[in-house]
């Protein structure tokens, strides 16, 4: 919104946003995305950004893991691993993503281990949307782009999980609903306006 204002367009027909993750930054293993290779914990988009995923593993509250980890990840076993990466760190401090990747299974019963899946991928999706602030970014670009829509315009939300899909959902809900009564928004015919026989 604020990038086209200076180009002197203030409304726009169309929108197109793919919220996918750039390919390009997980391909790096240099980058901790990955809990398939052993990688200092980083998890940044932005690498001018000094917040990573080891200050958030290092430094957030049980209570604050817990959060992350719920909301986030929606993981059923959020608690456990936030006590337990609490317990650990107050030994040494946690630094690489396959030492993160032991402690998440260590947290796991076997027959959640044994399920199709990487047993970290929730917990590391949950870290990265926390280090880069993406459903903070989600809602700013939600709200700028509808602002800027035409009458009439469209706008295309390509999500990738629940979370961005929920927000995009409720963000078209509350612009798209007509405001009203049932009795004057569904209103019978009356007997007027039926076809007489």
């Amino acid at each position: 919104g604020r990038d086209l204002n200076k180009l002197g367009i203030t409304k726009i027909d169309g929108i197109m946003a793919d919220l996918g993750v750039s390919s390009h930054q997980f391909d790096d293993i240099s980058r901790g995305f990955s809990y398939k290779d052993d990688a200092r914990l980083d998890m940044r988009m932005d690498k001018r950004q000094t917040f990573s995923a080891y200050e958030l593993i290092n430094s957030y509250s049980l209570k604050d893991l817990t959060r992350v980890f719920r909301e986030y990840g929606e993981d059923k076993y959020s608690y456990q691993l936030a006590r337990k990466i609490v317990e650990i760190r107050a030994q040494k401090p946690i630094e690489t993503t396959t030492e993160l990747v032991d402690i998440i299974k260590s947290c796991k019963p076997q027959k959640e281990l044994m399920k199709k899946g990487h047993p970290a991928k929730q917990i590391f999706q949950a870290i990265r949307i926390e280090v880069n602030d993406e459903l903070g970014a989600l809602k700013v670009a939600l709200a700028d782009a509808l602002k800027s829509l035409k009458v009439g315009g469209r706008a295309c939300f390509i999500t990738f999980h629940s979370l961005e899909d929920r927000l995009v959902k409720n963000a078209f809900n509350e612009v798209s609903k007509v405001e009203g009564t049932r009795h004057n928004v569904f209103a019978l015919p009356s007997e007027k306006d039926l076809p007489t026989t």
